[in-house]
């Protein structure tokens, strides 16, 4: 019976690391795509474009959509689970190697995941309702869509966005985030079993570095909508 528990908690930490660095990726990803929103002219064209593209795909876009939506709820319920798990049993909240810092990689981050865990979900749900299915404005392109209407999300964003609440709001939730992936990225190789004092020094370097630029990428895009605004 201990057997399986242990294996048990193992494939949680496992299911846990492999979501979450597919959600790292998915998050590089859709950065890329709207730095679009930087280019363009007029402004909005290339960004409104790019989301024509992605929406072309139909019915292949919403099962990538509901895969995405899978891969973030079994992550965050497996996450809390096991959270809730060690808070019973009174063990430590994420199992991670020692090292540096003196003897443990304790901080902030680590001890406050299921914390901004959950403001990123809220964050998330809120950024959903607000564009996926916020407003609906269309615009003509002449060199989109063969000049057909296609959906004007730029509009939208430049909307919200004038919304110094919003902003602050998004300031808050992408600051967490920073932190969420700083310490997530490098623990799930940890999780993963994939670890060396070297290969462990050079993950914990970069991961808060990704983590913030991965943040502050985002971050940007409100600021520099309300500000031009």
């Amino acid at each position: 019976m201990s057997k399986f528990i242990t294996f048990s908690s193992i494939l949680k930490k496992v299911v846990i690391a492999i979501t979450g660095l597919s959600l790292f990726l998915f998050l590089i990803v859709h950065l890329a795509g709207n730095i679009t929103i930087f280019t363009g002219n007029p402004p909005g064209q290339d960004f409104n474009a790019y989301a024509h593209f992605l929406e072309s795909f139909g019915i292949l876009f919403t099962v990538a959509e509901l895969g995405l939506l899978a891969f973030f709820l079994i992550h965050i319920t497996s996450a809390l689970y096991t959270n809730y798990q060690n808070y019973k049993s009174r063990n430590n909240r994420y199992a991670v190697s020692n090292f540096a810092g003196g003897n443990s990689k304790k901080t902030y981050a680590s001890t406050s995941m299921v914390i901004t865990g959950i403001v990123v979900m809220a964050f998330l749900i809120w950024h959903v309702l607000q564009f996926r299915f916020g407003a609906y404005y269309e615009t003509i392109y002449p060199g989109v869509n063969g000049g057909e209407p296609v959906r004007d999300l730029y509009r939208l964003i430049t909307e919200e966005f004038s919304n110094i609440w919003v902003v602050i709001g998004y300031t808050v939730s992408l600051l967490l985030l920073s932190l969420h992936l700083g310490h997530g990225f490098w623990s799930s190789f940890q999780s993963l079993g994939i670890y060396g004092k070297n290969f462990t020094r050079i993950t914990y370097s970069i991961s808060y570095l990704l983590g913030t630029i991965i943040s502050v990428g985002f971050l940007i895009i409100p600021i520099y909508i309300f500000f031009i605004n």
